[in-house]
């Protein structure tokens, strides 16, 4: 599935037209259009995306029920504020079991993954450029 096939359907699910999602992101529409063209916006935009529609940046990249349930709310909706997955319930929960000195030394392994796969997604996307 292509960035512009999973844009086209995230701007469906919120029932959102190409200037609202400009306008949130603080882009012209010229470049929603362009993405929905194939055309992969830079990293940044993919954040500010990613935080305006509520799915990871990696769910634009995969396929359709791949990394994500259908069922999963959007991390920006209502409901999700007050519903969390049994799998994060637990992480909470082995999380609050452990000294606080074990806590930072996860949330800073945690941060260091994160930024692996980032810089990995834009390795990804700059070989995508030099391949289209």
């Amino acid at each position: 599935m292509s960035f512009s096939t999973r844009l086209q359907q995230i701007l469906n699910e919120l029932d959102w037209n190409q200037s609202e999602l400009a306008r949130r992101l603080g882009v012209k529409p010229q470049s929603v259009q362009g993405w929905l063209k194939d055309v992969t916006p830079r990293m940044d935009k993919l954040e500010k995306l990613a935080e305006v529609t509520g799915r990871p940046v990696y769910w634009f990249f995969t396929e359709q029920e791949e990394n994500i349930q259908k069922d999963t709310p959007l991390l920006s909706s209502p409901e999700h504020k007050d519903k969390i997955t049994k799998k994060q319930k637990l992480i909470l929960e082995l999380f609050d079991d452990l000294p606080e000195s074990d806590t930072d030394i996860i949330i800073k392994e945690l941060e260091v993954k994160r930024r692996f796969y980032t810089k990995k997604l834009e390795e990804l996307l700059r070989k995508k450029k030099h391949i289209s």
